[in-house]
């Protein structure tokens, strides 16, 4: 079994379908079908791929299996896949923002990722150019105004 800890995500048989399957676990478990599907969907991949990642990551003790019943099987991240995640996942963000100097420009950058990801759940009229600047516009002053937010409450916690 490849060490996951040394080579990262890379090491996996299908690294990518393993990036989905701990990003989807890291706000908490999940049942195997939603998952399965969850991932299928995100990666264009079969389901025994699926299936096939999964046990490679509870096999290096990434994610853990929950045997309910037969029906009722729970996925969760262990410890060790989400500081994979987070060095893996979370560093390549980290470092990638750390070159954009500019505040503004980082909050640009976080609104076009935004846009991408609220774009694809919209019904295709929504996507006409003047009603994705208004979106656009929409989304970077709610993210300026929870910047805001989350400086006060930042600030209560250290005062």
């Amino acid at each position: 079994m490849p060490s996951v800890e040394k080579n990262g995500f890379a090491s996996l048989n299908n690294p990518e379908v393993a990036m989905e399957l701990i990003s989807a676990l890291f706000y908490g478990p999940q049942r195997s079908s939603a998952i399965v599907h969850q991932v299928m969907d995100a990666a264009a991949v079969s389901e025994p791929t699926v299936y096939s990642a999964l046990h490679e990551l509870v096999m290096m003790k990434m994610v853990e299996k929950e045997e309910r019943s037969r029906r009722r099987v729970l996925y969760k991240l262990t410890e060790e896949g989400r500081k994979l995640l987070e060095k893996e996942h979370f560093g390549v963000i980290e470092k990638m923002l750390s070159t954009v100097k500019n505040s503004s420009r980082r909050r640009e950058i976080l609104v076009e990722l935004l846009m991408e990801d609220i774009l694809l759940e919209l019904p295709e009229g929504m996507r006409e150019k003047a009603k994705k600047e208004m979106l656009r516009t929409q989304t970077a002053e709610e993210v300026e105004d929870l910047k805001k937010r989350l400086l006060r409450i930042a600030s209560a916690f250290f005062v």
